[in-house]
């Protein structure tokens, strides 16, 4: 048995009767169409069991909803038409893939361009290909809580978000891909990303985040000459935060990867020589300074002794 655990008491024609009405009666009537929903909604453990046995929580939090770009605009009929039956409809979904797919197709009735740009990027054409752990819209947003997209801490957690995935080497060894997210984390993009977060989640971080440079609805593959990140476009793609960045710029580039002996060679070996540098010459100043320090005690104590 699928326990749906249902809410919203909703009446009244949708969409079609709504476009007619004045905006501020639509306010009106949306406002207290959600309201009715989330008067079930907001309960604390709310969640959607499918046949495959994966849970969906479905508890909204109220306040974040309402704030959000689809709280304020939209009814939760919009995205939920069959809900406005109660009890509402089973879920025709077996499984979360299944689940949001059918999510994806709502919300491309309003953001046509994002889906279509997202159609033909790689994670979109691995979908189509059946792959069931490529993401889509709601695995990376959150359809109740749509405001997020536009903070700083949205953007301070993309790579966090990106890393859902490419932190996974279990993930990208079958796409035949590296797990990027931790080198990402220990380069200078990375470093500076964490510490926004850690110390000043309220501001954007300047530092180059996943989607500055791979883009985010359509990424591509690098090979792809349409990726921002291809060979003869990555120049391009830097210079829109490092304008007078030269033509060699880019070469600086470890592409995600560990530096060693066999990617970027002169990187770590220049890492070798700084590990080795630092620690002797701080620790050559600290012999110097216990023997200086020797030196004047024993000064010290000959003064009194002849004193």
């Amino acid at each position: 048995m699928v326990p749906i655990v249902l809410g919203a008491v909703l009446g009244g024609t949708l969409l079609g009767a709504a476009a007619a009405r004045p905006p501020a009666v639509l306010a009106q009537d949306t406002r207290q169409e959600n309201e009715a929903c989330l008067a079930c909604h907001t309960a604390p453990g709310m969640v959607l069991q499918l046949p495959s046995t994966e849970v969906i929580s479905v508890t909204i939090d109220a306040a974040r909803f309402n704030a959000s770009a689809h709280g304020r605009a939209l009814a939760c009929t919009a995205c939920h038409p069959a809900n406005v039956a109660v009890p509402h409809p089973a879920v025709r979904a077996t499984t979360m893939r299944e689940y949001r797919e059918a999510r994806a197709r709502v919300c491309a009735t309003c953001h046509a361009d994002a889906a279509e740009t997202f159609g033909a990027s790689v994670h979109g054409r691995a979908g189509r290909m059946g792959f069931g752990d490529t993401p889509n819209c709601t695995t990376c947003h959150n359809p109740h809580d749509a405001a997020r997209v536009k903070t700083p801490v949205f953007r301070n957690n993309i790579p966090q978000l990106c890393g859902t995935c490419h932190a996974d080497p279990a993930i990208m060894g079958k796409y035949g891909l590296r797990a990027v997210y931790t080198t990402y984390i220990s380069e200078f993009h990375g470093v500076t990303t964490t510490l926004y977060k850690l110390t000043r989640p309220q501001s954007p971080t300047p530092a180059a985040i996943c989607t500055d440079c791979h883009g985010g609805h359509g990424i591509r593959a690098a090979s792809d000459p349409a990726s921002m990140v291809h060979p003869a476009n990555v120049l391009a793609t830097c210079r829109r935060c490092h304008p007078t960045a030269g033509r060699f710029f880019a070469t600086a580039w470890t592409e995600h990867r560990t530096p060693s002996p066999d990617a970027s060679p002169l990187v770590y070996y220049v890492q070798i020589f700084y590990r080795i540098l630092i620690p002797a010459t701080v620790g050559f100043l600290g012999v110097l300074t216990v023997l200086d320090l020797g030196r004047w005690a024993t000064d010290q104590l000959r003064r009194g002794r002849t004193g």
